[in-house]
């Protein structure tokens, strides 16, 4: 059916409205996130130099996300539990999370530490 037909029988009161929307304009697909591939940690700790140049030295380039995950234990990716109060997150959600592409995630503790995550 052609805009105009859709148009006349809107016009005549054949079609509602919402029936002649459908026909006029394709539903958009819905876009799904990109997967993240590597994760780059930032770790900042205060009034120490020495840990500082180390930890930036280690964590000079992207970690592998399959790398990261090797390293976490099986009965925590498994866990049903939140992470804890203020974060309504199970550990799987979170990993589920951290794998899609364009997260950064800030924490700042109380002591002034701060680590920074990136998804690549």
């Amino acid at each position: 059916m052609t805009k105009y037909e859709v148009l006349n029988q809107l016009n005549q009161n054949e079609l509602d409205s919402e029936k002649a929307y459908n026909l006029l304009y394709k539903s958009q697909k819905e876009r799904k996130p990109r997967r993240a591939g590597f994760i780059k940690v930032r770790i900042v700790v205060p009034e120490e130099k020495g840990v500082n140049r180390l930890l930036s030295v280690l964590l000079c380039l992207p970690m592998p996300i399959a790398l990261v995950k090797l390293f976490i234990p099986r009965r925590i990716k498994k866990g049903t539990e939140q992470i804890s109060d203020q974060i309504p997150l199970t550990f799987n959600e979170m990993l589920n999370l951290i794998s899609m592409r364009g997260i950064k995630i800030d924490i700042k503790a109380k002591d002034h530490t701060r680590i920074y995550i990136k998804t690549i």
